[in-house]
């Protein structure tokens, strides 16, 4: 009998001690906010690229809508020069016709993300940026 007293004291003893469930909690919880973390930083980054690939995208129409760039061509090789730091498959189109320039730019999202984490579920998303201007020359 004093055996199985001593059992069920340790057993609720055990139960009851909370010493050392920070360091569990923790242990369980940093590897999902370092995800979660990384995962926001690689959208975050997508959409910076997506807004600088805008800019760039309006400055190749804007400067053969004003005549410093030759013809379409000039264009693309404009725009794909200020995008090489991206390392990214990015494909250009630039059609000029009726007086209006129109360039689209497609990129995967997954070749922006600077993180490796959760790249993968990004693959088959592609970021499209479109830009039309009105020849001037």
């Amino acid at each position: 009998m004093q055996l199985s007293k001593v059992r069920f004291k340790r057993v609720r003893s055990f139960c009851e001690e909370d010493s050392g469930s920070a360091t569990i909690e923790s242990v369980i919880w940093l590897p999902i906010f370092a995800f979660a973390l990384a995962l926001i930083m690689n959208v975050s980054m997508v959409y910076f690229f997506e807004s600088q690939m805008t800019r760039i995208v309006q400055d190749g129409n804007r400067a053969f809508s004003l005549g410093r760039l030759a013809d379409g061509d000039a264009v693309q090789e404009y725009i794909l020069g200020q995008l090489t730091h991206l390392d990214a498959d990015i494909s250009v189109a630039t059609t000029i016709s009726g007086g209006f320039v129109r360039t689209d730019l497609i990129a995967p999202a997954g070749d922006l993300m600077p993180l490796s984490m959760a790249r993968s579920a990004f693959n088959n998303v592609k970021i499209r940026v479109s830009a039309q201007h009105i020849v001037e020359f």
